[in-house]
């Protein structure tokens, strides 16, 4: 075996020993999700899935990003027609995830590298709760890793790998419409190396990606007579300045994720946090014994910046204070665009040092800050919004790992096995945390298994109760799931909460009897015949309780 198919060898041991872990923990918890059942969200997306296998039961919300369903509407075609089909979906779009991180990390680092990064990823305590939920969050941080592996090798190796990169760019779009922010850190890698781009296999690569979405739009069209309504409605709610502190997910702490990193990293990744500080104190410590040396390298380096250079210096600094200071002040999208312009400029300051891989490194920082910038701004918060930001996290994890163990070695042989040790460690911790990890989900969602539960005895009670149910107009406050259960479509009941409207949850969920009277007034005004509600405490006057299934009470009107 020549030392080119060696290496390749070891590569793909390391990718299937991987590809091994990941698919045993991601089996365990779709089985665990089977088990709890679906969440909402899951289930306007597998609804989505029936519409385009032409069995639709009625109820759909076509406004959500169509891809994560369209890939589910085809196991449905294949006779999968069950809620589990979406979460199986989820974990086998997250493995194929997996793959493309262990696959980017190659580019930059060497195997090992690689396979620890693609295991920090898949293990992370907020990528498990997430996996297997059945939402498009994982499948379209798979694609986005795809679509930036093609991206680089475009650019690296040959140009016509363009041509899958944008596809999968518009895929990533199309399974989560917020991911148009990854125009940015698209645009300045090819921004940055622009001087080794095909313009002809760019364009074809861009032509096709747009070639994709034009069966959505028609779709689009023949639905709501409108090609781009679900992007306009994303816009408006993307942009919402003004939203009511009574929200269940309101938040407006600009600090959110940065208060709660370490429990989204987990145990792994606070003890890679050790390592990075405590490697970085000690590399210091040896900086600072030869500071003259230290001292003069920058100094050296200062002087040979040309006048340009420093002009460039000067404004960097001041458009970094300016961003610094507006951050959160200011529109998001200014502060995406501040930071693009500051990303670039660094470079073009940097790019005569002739550091590395530096377009690489920008190109994930600005990964990760488009989503850090939009969701720290943006007052509707989740934990979930995090695993957006998992990759470059990672990448920059890894990236530290490398250069400590580079820089402290330990020898043995003349073989540095630092980062061997490290893996070693991690990968330890990683297993126990993980299994630790599934078990605390279960034990933190038994409510939403008891939910679905009671909400699946409700419905087949109802369905008895009345055999003409799908042609009376039924509502609830959890319609999608009782949409679901009764396969019919259920209507949507807001919260209506101190005069106000929400179409979310709400922090104080105790209701006074103005309250009800809305409740009361809402359902009459749309004819309600049925009601099913979640919410304890109402007193409606024109609508009786005829059944009770745990939290569920079944109102019929009088």
């Amino acid at each position: 075996m020549d030392f080119i198919g060696k290496k390749r060898f070891i590569s793909c041991i390391f990718l299937i020993l991987l590809v091994i872990i990941v698919s045993i923990i991601t089996y365990n918890r779709v089985l665990l999700q089977i088990d709890l059942g679906p969440i909402s969200d899951s289930v306007d997306y597998f609804t989505n899935a029936l519409v385009f296998a032409g069995q639709g039961i009625g109820y759909s919300d076509l406004i959500r990003p169509p891809f994560f369903s369209f890939i589910t509407s085809i196991f449905v075609r294949m006779g999968y027609v069950s809620i589990n089909t979406i979460f199986a979906v989820d974990g086998g779009l997250f493995i194929f995830g997996v793959i493309g991180m262990f696959m980017l990390l190659k580019i930059r680092f060497n195997d090992l590298e690689s396979f620890l990064g693609g295991l920090l990823y898949a293990t992370f305590p907020i990528i498990l709760v997430v996996l297997g939920l059945g939402f498009s969050d994982l499948g379209s941080v798979s694609f986005t890793i795809w679509s930036f592996y093609f991206m680089i090798l475009a650019i690296k190796n040959d140009s016509r790998w363009f041509y899958i990169a944008f596809p999968f760019a518009m895929l990533t779009f199309l399974t989560r419409y917020n991911n148009i922010l990854l125009i940015f850190p698209i645009f300045l890698y090819i921004l940055m190396n622009k001087d080794r781009i095909n313009i002809k296999n760019l364009c074809i690569g861009i032509g096709a990606s747009f070639l994709m979405i034009i069966p959505l739009l028609l779709f689009y069209y023949e639905k709501f007579g409108n090609i781009i309504y679900p992007f306009l409605n994303f816009g408006s709610t993307s942009t919402m300045v003004s939203v009511s502190a009574e929200n269940a997910s309101y938040d407006s702490n600009i600090f959110f994720f940065l208060q709660n990193f370490t429990g989204l990293v987990g145990p792994s990744g606070i003890t890679v946090l050790f390592i990075l500080l405590s490697g970085a104190l000690l590399i210091l410590i040896i900086k600072i014994i030869q500071k003259n040396k230290f001292k003069n390298n920058l100094v050296e380096r200062f002087n040979s910046l040309n006048r340009k250079n420093k002009i460039e210096l000067i404004f960097l600094i001041i458009l970094l204070t300016i961003f610094l200071e507006s951050f959160s002040k200011t529109f998001y999208m200014f502060s995406e665009l501040l930071f693009f312009v500051l990303a670039y400029l660094f470079y073009d300051l940097t790019k005569n040092l002739n550091i590395k891989n530096m377009d690489i490194h920008l190109l994930f920082l600005l990964w990760f800050l488009v989503f850090f910038i939009f969701h720290s701004i943006f007052v509707i918060k989740d934990y979930r919004y995090f695993v957006l930001m998992v990759p470059p996290v990672v990448y920059f994890m890894i990236l530290g790992l490398s250069e400590i163990s580079n820089r402290l070695k330990f020898m043995i042989k003349d073989y540095n096995i630092t980062f061997p040790l490290i893996t070693i460690l991690l990968t330890m911790i990683i297993l126990l945390s993980s299994a630790s990890e599934l078990s605390l989900i279960m034990e933190s969602n038994n409510d939403d298994k008891v939910a679905n539960h009671d909400m699946e005895l409700a419905s087949q009670w109802l369905v008895n109760y009345d055999l003409e149910y799908k042609n009376k107009n039924i509502y609830s406050d959890l319609w999608p799931n009782f949409s679901w259960y009764l396969k019919t479509n259920v209507k949507p009941v807001p919260v209506f909460k101190d005069n106000q409207v929400y179409y979310g949850g709400v922090k104080d969920k105790n209701f006074t009897q103005m309250d009800s009277k809305a409740y009361n007034k809402y359902l009459e005004a749309n004819n309600a015949e049925y009601y099913l509600s979640v919410r304890k405490g109402l007193n409606l006057t024109s609508y009786k309780p005829i059944k009770e299934f745990g939290f569920i009470i079944i109102y019929k009107k009088i």
